[in-house]
């Protein structure tokens, strides 16, 4: 959470800053600033509360400044300490006005030097991060390397940061702990930011620092220390995949995220399933499938959580190995008790979730068996885990994850099929299962040709409230990820149940003003849930159900989004596409900011 960007170069740089920042907004959107500076040592310094934007009109209008400012950082926030206030807006600034610096992460210990350092210096803000700027006025010796390590040695907690010297402009450091930095060289200067999105289009090549690694900028190059020591690493080259998309004709960033979910699933497949054949080769399966695995644990957050959930599902039916889902969160506050016959899976976007990353540490250092499936390439996550693959799911913007939830879904039925074969499952019934996967991308292109008509219900609902949202067996989870996206985007309060368990509590807010959002596709569970909106009718309450184009039973809905005709497991991601489209549709009706739900940022990246 909270975004970084930096330069120092040839360029003036506060256009440059600016449109960084607003490749990194989905990272936090609550404020922004940027201080630049020129080889003289002028400084500009200009913040706004609010999206980027309001920071790109204030420096607009001071075009006519015609100095040349050549370095800069620059930072877009997400509240965490203190009020969204100008005074909380980073950059933040020492008391001599020297040092400025911008910060993503948490001090965990910044009261304690608030207090020693308030003995000298007097404090504007309420953030953790102006205890940093006032410790560097405190503890500088002339050399900023020098001095930022024995800054970092006060610190405590997971952050990354930035820091110019106003003095000697020409030279930045960075240093992370925790919290996501990358540097980047382009030809005309070096950068430093929180994800590769901002540098896709600038630099030629970057580096991942580690933790508890600094970078320093300085005369036009970057070298990265470790405890002081030179750190050789080859820097990488900046690929296609990493940029970020033109939105095209489509309104938001997530609009079309969700319909590239086609395409992304055929990413997903790429290299991994062989459609003529029918048959799965990917070697991180085969390394997998040789292991010995009784249990499969599967951490994450949000989103993810509700993949993971679906994936245990698949696990258990087509892999035979037990399988379960548990909050990032919640693992990191219960006791741990390792096992090592237990595969422990990691999901992250990101791969650099803050809960997930430090859960994967813990199980880490027990010795047990780590999986990441992450969609960023070089990501944390992806970096600590003993196997893993990539969701392929491409850059995504929108802060609410669609796409590359599907992809997820998509790995797991691939990795459970995969770990199957080796077990129980039968070489014609995998077959089977890949061959509907092939007809997948098909289906559900068919799924988003219903945009209108489910636009048209969005209109209706979005004069609720309140929602429920009911499934069982798969499709319990896939009702909680509706639910959540319902939440995000449109702002109704939205809850998701297990379909048999209304009538234990819940059945009691159903009436007229309280609908129901219910997942019934055809399958083992179809007639159970049926029951279950026949309880809600009776209570009068309108009910929209996904189900299958050949339900049976299509006068019990008020209203209906039909899926293509396919099996139960393909419906898990219609199912969810359709749900995605009724949440956006929503947020549109109810002018929602679609690609940035208000309180939220995309990578969590503190506890």
């Amino acid at each position: 959470m909270c975004g970084i960007f930096a330069y120092t170069g040839t360029k003036d740089c506060r256009e440059m800053l600016v449109n960084g920042l607003k490749m990194l907004e989905y990272r936090g959107y609550d404020s922004a600033g940027i201080v630049a500076i020129s080889s003289s040592s002028d400084i500009f310094l200009e913040k706004a509360v609010g999206r980027v934007s309001a920071l790109a009109s204030k420096v607009d209008a001071s075009k006519s400044d015609t100095k040349k400012y050549t370095s800069g950082i620059a930072h877009t926030r997400w509240a965490t300490h203190g009020g969204v206030t100008v005074e909380n807006t980073h950059p933040h600034i020492s008391t001599n006005k020297r040092f400025y610096v911008v910060h993503n992460g948490i001090i965990e210990n910044y009261k304690e030097l608030k207090k020693s350092l308030s003995e000298t210096y007097s404090f504007y803000s309420q953030t953790d991060t102006e205890v940093i700027a006032k410790l560097v006025e405190s503890l500088f010796d002339g050399n900023l390397k020098s001095t930022m390590e024995k800054v970092s040695k006060k610190l405590v907690g997971a952050y990354s940061l930035a820091v110019i010297d106003s003095e000697n402009p020409g030279t930045i450091v960075g240093i992370k702990l925790g919290s996501p930095l990358i540097v980047g060289k382009g030809t005309d200067g070096v950068y430093i930011s929180s994800d590769i999105n901002a540098l896709s289009s600038l630099a030629e090549s970057f580096s991942i620092l580690e933790d508890n690694e600094m970078v320093v900028i300085q005369e036009g190059e970057y070298s990265i220390f470790m405890s002081g020591h030179l750190v050789e690493r080859a820097a990488e080259e900046v690929q296609e995949g990493q940029k970020i998309d033109e939105l095209g004709d489509f309104t938001s960033y997530t609009e079309k995220e969700i319909f590239d979910i086609p395409s992304v699933l055929e990413n997903v497949w790429s290299g991994r399933i062989d459609f003529t054949n029918m048959s799965i080769h990917n070697e991180t399966l085969e390394e997998l499938s040789d292991l010995d695995i009784e249990r499969i644990c599967i951490i994450s957050s949000g989103s993810s959580y509700y993949a993971g959930d679906i994936g245990s599902y698949f696990f258990r039916k087509f892999s035979g190995i037990s399988a379960s889902a548990v909050i990032s969160s919640e693992f990191l506050s219960d006791v741990f008790l390792p096992d090592s016959k237990t595969l422990y899976v990691f999901l992250s976007q990101s791969g650099e979730t803050a809960d997930v990353r430090e859960s994967m540490k813990i199980v880490k250092a027990k010795g047990c068996m780590t999986f990441g499936i992450v969609n960023v390439v070089g990501s944390t996550i992806a970096r600590m885990a003993d196997l893993g693959l990539y969701s392929h799911a491409g850059v995504e913007v929108g802060v609410a994850s669609t796409k590359n939830v599907i992809a997820q879904v998509g790995v797991l039925l691939m990795m459970s099929i995969s770990l199957g074969l080796k077990k129980d499952l039968q070489i014609s019934e995998a077959r089977g299962i890949i061959a509907e996967l092939a007809s997948l991308p098909d289906k559900i292109s068919q799924t988003l040709m219903q945009g209108p008509h489910i636009k048209e219900l969005a209109k209706k609902y979005s004069s609720f409230n309140d929602m429920f949202v009911l499934g069982r067996n798969y499709f319990y989870p896939v009702a909680g990820e509706a639910s959540l996206k319902i939440k995000e985007l449109s702002y109704i309060h939205s809850e998701s149940y297990s379909a048999g368990e209304l009538k234990h509590g819940p059945l009691a807010l159903v009436s007229k003003d309280f609908p129901t959002l219910v997942f019934n596709p055809m399958g083992k569970f179809y007639a159970k849930t049926i029951s279950n909106i026949q309880e809600v009718s009776a209570r009068k309450g309108p009910i929209l159900g996904i189900i299958s184009s050949n339900d049976t039973h299509k006068e019990l809905y008020s209203d209906m989004i039909e899926l293509p005709e396919t099996s139960e497991l393909l419906s898990v991601f219609t199912g969810l596409v359709s749900s995605y489209l009724f949440a956006l549709y929503l947020a549109e009706v109810l002018g929602r900011d679609v690609d940035k739900p208000r309180n939220l940022a995309k990578s969590v990246t503190v506890e």
